[in-house]
């Protein structure tokens, strides 16, 4: 794997910062937010507040908050969809400490949706045996808390803020990390910013297969750069697939997910025949983990030869499904679904990555200077799946537990300039070249690497993303997308060869022979 993806050998002026936060997600806005206002701090991000997964998140936060709920039930709820392999401890933090979170948010007037005598509306998905999920504006949970972060950090002092800013590189010297190297999308320059802390809040891996619920800009970037500063990936096989997204209209480079909490209403899957398929499946039926639920479907349609499952939310007024999922709505009414009349047709895709850079719980990594929260880290909080909207509270609980190290770290000096050495006989690709070995990336991982997998396809697999990863380790960079697609192949790559190796068939990583 090459060091870095800037071609050349070059010295950089650098701006100094107290430390540099990656990502525009609730993760990293968390992160910023809880560092000390005396401190100099850069958010940078190559889109805006609305390009991240956060922003697309319906469906809410999961944290223990009734008296009815309990920290060991949520624990029980988490280890058992992990299917045994999530850390014990990352998920006691997890639980414990998410609650105090859920109030932060409360005081900072993120907008939750509450009853009538002021009391938290919370939902239930599947995996929890209770309802627990706060949510805001019915099924914009990410949408509204993300806006309302962004708020914050636009009127704190102490942040500057680089949109449009691609995160090319970051560089190392011998005390650990010394800075980043960015990519001026607007100018087309490159940039450099000076720190020994980096915390890298990028989001995840979606768009490196064919059909995912990801925004376009989830291409694993920020793990990539992590990878080659010298971080450890830590349960890459583990890409979960969410059972519905929305089968109507044109499919682009994101599908339309409909939220697990539709079933938590009591919304049932069926066949083209009208036939529930889900009973008897696992005791928790139509809320079972993901992961079951999608090969369930899988299994469905291969045994009926359709191309589509339905959701049935008949058992709802149209009032009711109107007013709790308001976004859905609106994109199955442009769509031509008459609601609850009509069933909402669905079919399993990419959604999350369980995997990532690993990190210690106050969000280390293997390099100095460098940390991890949300969907970019792997702190072994979900194990081989996730337990439904368990993911924004990572982002929130280990966002903070990033800031709190890096607080306690204290300041430290850091270089004037960055030098980073760069591989100069490097090839150039044609744009139409680049395009078909991003279709052809998407394209191995989704056949190989999907939600059922066989040891044969796996194998030939490899040996694709290999052959096209070691061509990436030679091509010149001086654009964003073919730094993406280079970052893509470094994921990918680290997908196949994790599931390659893991001889057992366990949650997301099932091997069907």
């Amino acid at each position: 794997m090459r060091r870095y993806l800037f071609s050349e050998t070059r010295r950089f002026e650098a701006q100094p910062f107290d430390a540099v936060v990656v990502g525009s997600g609730i993760a990293g806005l968390y992160a910023a937010l809880h560092l000390d206002p005396a401190m100099k701090v850069a958010v940078v991000t190559k889109t805006g507040l609305d390009g991240s997964s956060s922003w697309q998140a319906q469906g809410g936060i999961a944290a223990v908050l009734t008296d009815e709920d309990r920290f060991q039930l949520h624990m029980e709820d988490t280890l058992r969809a992990g299917a045994g392999l999530c850390d014990e401890e990352a998920v006691k933090v997890l639980v414990e400490e998410g609650p105090r979170d859920i109030r932060q948010l409360e005081e900072w007037e993120v907008p939750f949706d509450y009853d009538e005598s002021g009391r938290l509306i919370l939902g239930r998905e599947g995996g929890h045996r209770l309802r627990r999920i706060a949510h805001c504006d019915g099924d914009a949970t990410g949408r509204e808390t993300t806006r309302r972060l962004g708020q914050l950090l636009s009127a704190a002092g102490f942040v500057t803020p680089f949109f449009r800013h691609y995160l090319a590189d970051v560089v190392t010297d011998e005390k650990g990390v010394c800075g980043v190297l960015l990519y001026d999308e607007e100018k087309r320059t490159w940039r450099a910013l000076a720190t020994r802390h980096v915390i890298l809040a990028t989001g995840g891996v979606g768009q490196v297969y064919a059909h995912t619920t990801n925004p376009r800009g989830a291409v694993g970037d920020g793990m990539a750069c992590a990878f080659r500063a010298g971080g450890r990936a830590k349960n890459m096989e583990m890409v979960q697939f969410h059972p519905t997204t929305l089968m109507a209209g044109e499919v682009d480079d994101r599908l339309f997910l409909i939220s697990e909490a539709v079933r938590g209403e009591g919304a049932v899957l069926r066949n083209g025949r009208g036939e529930a398929f889900m009973q008897g499946k696992h005791p928790m039926a139509d809320l079972a983990p993901r992961d079951i639920v999608t090969r369930c479907i899988l299994k469905e349609l291969r045994r009926t030869g359709e191309d589509r499952a339905y959701l049935d939310c008949s058992h709802m007024t149209r009032d009711f499904f109107y007013h709790r999922f308001p976004n859905i709505s609106a994109r199955c009414e442009k769509e031509g679904i008459e609601l609850t009349r009509d069933f909402i047709p669905i079919h399993p895709a990419q959604h999350y990555f369980m995997g990532g850079v690993e990190t210690s719980l106050t969000g280390e990594t293997a390099v100095p200077g460098l940390y991890c929260c949300g969907e970019v880290s792997c702190t072994g909080v979900h194990g081989a799946n996730r337990l439904a909207s368990n993911s924004m509270l990572e982002c929130l609980v280990f966002g903070r537990r990033c800031a709190e190290t890096v607080k306690g770290a204290g300041a430290s000096s850091v270089p004037e300039t960055l030098a980073v050495a760069g591989d100069g006989r490097l090839l150039s690709l044609s744009p139409e070249e680049r395009r078909q070995d991003r279709k052809e990336l998407r394209k191995t991982l989704s056949h190989a690497f999907g939600p059922v997998r066989h040891t044969g396809e796996m194998q030939y697999g490899l040996a694709k993303l290999s052959s096209l990863a070691d061509k990436y380790d030679h091509v010149a960079c001086a654009d964003p997308a073919t730094m993406e697609l280079c970052n893509m192949t470094t994921v990918a790559l680290g997908i196949a060869k994790a599931a390659c190796a893991r001889k057992d068939s366990v949650g997301a990583h099932y091997v069907e022979d």
